[in-house]
């Protein structure tokens, strides 16, 4: 199968350090896994992405497009419709949305276009629930559009073992390691994480905090956790990603209970992979991502007094702790790329499945 990767976001591109960048590059890797000739294409640029397509068309067709939606570039799907070439939309944000709520923004010249693009996909793969529901608004058909978490490569995020030398450079001997990696934004709620720290060190809890990424976590943490508490590391290559991920015990989700909530965090199943038990809120589908005290702990949203109290049970019961971590790394490891891949091509029409060697 010959297959076109589409990424017309201008603000994601191969190597890019961002989560977005890991996806694209992870699902072209598994399509060329499971068979497919993958052929890249990164545009922002509407007019000459349709016009390269066109140009790569016509040397040699396209068995699909798999096109991660970018928000006022319905053009390529609508061309691929014309031309017959099933198309695959990647949904990974309800993005007029969040432009109007984040950049108050409006696109409705647009909306017309994009609905037709919706309607005519041959399948509308959705990261959440709440991306689904935003599809369907923006007219795709019922019965193409599907949810499908987030994946992870389970061989690059694995376990490390406690007396693991890796973890002793991050982590000193004794200590209870509670992670965070991303950029700080303000959905994070990173207050509230530290917040719970703070109340684990008074309550004699040997707290390390881990912190991994981009932001001014210093402003935020200064008076309150004490310093030789903190292991800060500023953003690395994804491949150095995992080693810093699995010198953790926990990795706690903060989102506030009023932030939207139609992500697939990256960052959860990569923990859950490597054996770090997630605390995640009730909200979104992070309580279908997380099975409550069967691979993790799940608190009511924003009530720090149920945080701190799920975050100081696992440190108190290691058992806990070690069989949630087992069974963590075993559930993220029904999302890997692969499938996630393997599920794409089992969505495209029959007569299209005798090219792709799967």
């Amino acid at each position: 199968m010959r297959l076109l990767h589409v990424v017309q976001d201008p603000g994601i591109a191969p190597g890019k350090k961002k989560g977005a960048s890991v996806h694209v590059e992870a699902m072209r890797i598994a399509f060329a896994q499971l068979g497919c000739e993958v052929v890249a294409l990164d545009e922002s640029d509407p007019v000459l992405a349709i016009a390269r397509f066109e140009e790569l068309h016509d040397h040699a067709p396209f068995d699909c497009i798999y096109e991660r939606y970018s928000l006022g570039r319905a053009g390529l799907a609508l061309r691929a419709a014309q031309l017959s070439v099933p198309h695959v939309y990647e949904v990974n944000a309800p993005l007029a949305e969040e432009e109007t709520r984040w950049r108050d923004g409006s696109r409705s010249a647009e909306e017309a276009e994009e609905r037709r693009a919706f309607a005519a996909a041959t399948a509308v793969l959705c990261v959440s629930s709440d991306c689904a529901r935003y599809s369907l608004e923006r007219g795709a058909n019922a019965q193409a559009v599907y949810v499908e978490p987030n994946g992870v490569d389970g061989e690059m995020f694995a376990p490390m073992d406690a007396h693991d030398p890796r973890r002793r450079d991050l982590v000193p001997d004794g200590r209870y390691a509670i992670g965070f990696h991303g950029r700080l934004r303000p959905w994070h709620n990173f207050p509230m994480l530290v917040a719970a720290c703070e109340a684990l060190v008074t309550r004699g809890v040997p707290v390390h905090l881990v912190l991994l990424g981009e932001g001014d976590f210093e402003a935020q943490l200064a008076g309150r956790i004490p310093a030789e508490r903190i292991t800060r590391l500023p953003w690395v290559e994804h491949k150095d990603v995992p080693r810093v991920v699995a010198a953790c015990d926990v990795l706690p989700l903060t989102y506030s209970p009023d932030a939207p909530c139609w992500f697939s965090p990256l960052k959860l199943l990569e923990a859950m992979s490597a054996g770090v038990v997630p605390v995640v809120p009730a909200m979104g589908d992070l309580e279908a991502a997380v099975q409550h005290e069967s691979d993790g702990l799940v608190y009511r949203a924003g009530d720090l007094s149920a945080l701190v109290q799920a975050l100081e049970r696992l440190w108190q019961q290691p058992a806990l702790r070690q069989q949630l971590a087992q069974a963590a790394r075993v559930r993220a490891g029904q999302h890997s790329w692969l499938r996630i891949a393997e599920r794409v091509l089992a969505r495209l029409p029959s007569d299209w499945h005798g090219r792709a060697a799967v």
